[in-house]
């Protein structure tokens, strides 16, 4: 729902006369926690490990990553949005860093949209998908015995006026698309995060080490 108002917004845009325009923002914080072994914490504030790159395979939504040439760099795609005309694949570049042993932070740097479809119609989509202003962040740490994930997403784009669509619809339909999307993932990372625990690879009674 929500992907479907921001590219009605974008295309709406694309072709509207030079008007004064309002501005949606949408703006979700979300987090979940789980509790951590004592292993996998052991594991996690290992700077040696593959940290990072598990915390990339982590979220379900992002496929075909490849790293970049700067340390913690990644690129991947997230699902896309089909529409009438065109298909919308966003491409983000994202970071990684580690704030202290047991925090790590990954955020947006760039996202741009990949268009298929009719030319013109691409063209329009691709040109006019850069009116979005994103940011987002995710906060990983490793805390009494806990596994915890904080996440922010912050979203603005203009509609023009005569956009036959009330911007409350817009605004208040998005936020709770983009809150329950956000809320659903935080959670599936942490699950998944905690699948690197080292403790599960040993026999017996769950002991671990």
């Amino acid at each position: 729902a929500g992907a479907r108002l921001a590219a009605l917004a974008v295309l709406a845009c694309a072709v509207a006369p030079a008007r004064a325009a309002r501005t949606v923002t949408w703006s979700v914080t979300a987090s979940s926690s789980k509790p951590a072994p004592a292993t996998f914490g052991t594991w996690f504030r290992d700077a040696s490990n593959p940290v990072e790159r598990a915390i990339v395979a982590a979220n379900d939504a992002i496929s075909e990553v490849v790293e970049a040439d700067a340390p913690g760099a990644f690129e991947g795609r997230v699902r896309g949005a089909k529409f009438p005309l065109v298909t919308l694949q966003p491409v983000m570049a994202f970071s990684l860093a580690r704030e202290a042993p047991d925090v790590v932070t990954i955020s947006l740097d760039e996202q741009r949209m990949e268009a298929t479809g009719p030319r013109w119609a691409t063209r329009v989509v691709e040109a006019m998908a850069s009116i979005m202003d994103t940011k987002s962040t995710s906060t990983f740490r490793v805390q009494d015995g806990e596994l915890s994930c904080k996440a922010k997403v912050e979203a603005s784009f203009d509609v023009p006026r005569w956009v036959p669509v009330p911007l409350k619809a817009i605004q208040d339909g998005g936020q709770k698309a983009i809150a329950k999307q956000v809320e659903q993932d935080v959670g599936t990372m942490v699950e998944n995060l905690l699948k690197n625990d080292p403790g599960d690879v040993f026999d017996g009674d769950g002991g671990g080490i």
